[in-house]
């Protein structure tokens, strides 16, 4: 999808969290984005072309967590790839969900075959925003939009021992079950942790306070930034489901709620 240039607020009040802090001035030039994570079929499509193994693979385990688990619990286990997530005994994903247990490196290595990168962090919050401004969803601050349908995908539960699926669904959902955002964008916040260019560090918004135009984040770190939740996500438990939340991983690190999409540099490049 075309992202038209811009500049809007990044960031929030110190009160929820020390990285997410100040707001600040950011400009955007034009860009392109999928409408869509990429799915199971898209990422299948290019380990078929290119014979690419993840880093899940490479390393032989993956992590994963499974309804029953405790808050915070994750299962790191031997064997376990994008091709099945949850473990060999649990459903397949569907074609149409985002492809899971992929790393940084597997995400920018699938972009680069395709001649797109991934997103800025900045890029990916002025995206999924589309035009809103201070809220945590682009529609408003409750996960229901103005219809009272639920807007995303994330654990409806007290705990992780049971999901109520309010939403629908259990794990992931497909990358197309909910309404897209004002500039088309599905999945906007919920599903899966979305991999973005950036390397992690805690003042990055402290530095840009003055504001900035197409911030690319530090030259170098021990982590790389996820935005907009998961389905693991929860009320009582981290809760990052949103625009404002900024995630972190070991860029070789590969779970079953992480999963991204591309971008371009220009608009009239690439599919939407």
């Amino acid at each position: 999808m075309p992202i038209p240039g811009g500049t809007f607020v990044m960031g929030r009040d110190p009160m929820h969290a020390e990285d997410e802090s100040p707001p600040h001035a950011v400009t955007i030039s034009p860009f392109w984005l999928e409408a869509t994570l990429v799915t199971v079929a898209d990422f299948r499509w290019f380990v078929d072309q290119t014979g690419y193994r993840t880093s899940a693979e490479r390393f032989g385990y993956g992590k994963t967590a499974v309804e029953g688990m405790d808050d915070w619990e994750w299962d790191q286990r031997p064997g376990l790839t994008w091709r099945a997530p949850w473990g060999d005994d649990a459903p397949p994903q569907r074609d149409d969900e985002p492809v899971v247990v992929v790393s940084w490196m597997d995400a920018s290595r699938y972009c680069a075959h395709l001649g797109r990168r991934l997103p800025t962090e900045a890029e990916w919050e002025y995206a999924m925003r589309a035009g809103s401004d201070g809220t945590r969803y682009p529609w408003g601050d409750r996960p229901q939009r103005p219809d009272g349908s639920y807007g995303l995908n994330f654990w409806q539960g007290e705990d992780h021992h049971h999901n109520s699926r309010l939403d629908g669904y259990l794990y992931t959902s497909p990358v197309r079950a909910f309404p897209p955002n004002a500039w088309g964008i599905h999945d906007p916040v919920g599903n899966v942790w979305q991999w973005v260019a950036d390397w992690y560090a805690r003042d990055t918004y402290q530095r840009d306070a003055a504001g900035v135009t197409d911030p690319r984040g530090p030259e170098s770190g021990w982590a790389r930034v996820a935005r907009g939740g998961s389905w693991w996500c929860s009320v009582n438990t981290c809760s990052g489901y949103g625009v404002f939340a900024r995630g972190k991983s070991d860029p070789h690190a590969a779970f079953s709620n992480n999963g991204f999409r591309c971008a371009v540099d220009r608009t009239e490049t690439g599919r939407g």
